[in-house]
């Protein structure tokens, strides 16, 4: 693959990652607190699950961002967030039926770092990684923004029909 072409499926991959949560009820992150409709459990399970989530999502893109003369580390921090990502739906498939903002909140900012990850891992393969300043991490957050906008605009702004039940 030519670096232009993956510069384009990597734009491509953040505007699907930043537009799934809002077009799907189906979770992608764990939230440290129980929702509606889950197991009553303790309060403490809830945050560790999350947190083992999260910490997951920050080893596969730590392992994703190292520069690419491993393929196994490659293969084992793309697994680590596709399970990361891939387990919170498989989970909470039955007692989640409707998302809260927060939820997709977290989802977009969980989506932003797996988005960077990629970003690393395709610049440690084709280069030597660069070091970013603050300025690129806030125009690559606003930009992330932008694109989950449409999505937001889709969700929470446009008025939706009622689903009619036929008897």
């Amino acid at each position: 693959m030519f670096p232009a072409s993956s510069i384009w499926l990597l734009i491509l991959l953040a505007f699907a990652t930043a537009l799934l949560p809002f077009l799907t009820e189906r979770a992608f992150a764990f939230v440290p607190w129980k929702q509606q409709g889950e197991p009553d459990k303790n309060g403490l399970f809830y945050f560790l699950r999350a947190l083992l989530a999260y910490v997951a999502v920050g080893a596969g893109c730590y392992l994703l961002s190292q520069p690419a003369s491993d393929t196994l580390m490659l293969a084992a921090g793309a697994a680590l967030i596709l399970g990361s990502v891939y387990l919170p739906g498989q989970v909470m498939a039955q007692s989640l039926k409707v998302k809260t903002f927060v939820n997709r909140l977290i989802e977009v900012t969980v989506f932003f770092f797996v988005v960077a990850a990629v970003g690393f891992a395709l610049e440690a393969y084709y280069t030597n990684p660069i070091v970013q300043g603050w300025e690129f991490w806030a125009i690559f957050a606003c930009l992330y923004v932008v694109m989950a906008y449409p999505g937001f605009v889709f969700r929470h702004l446009l008025k939706h029909p009622k689903k009619r039940e036929h008897a």
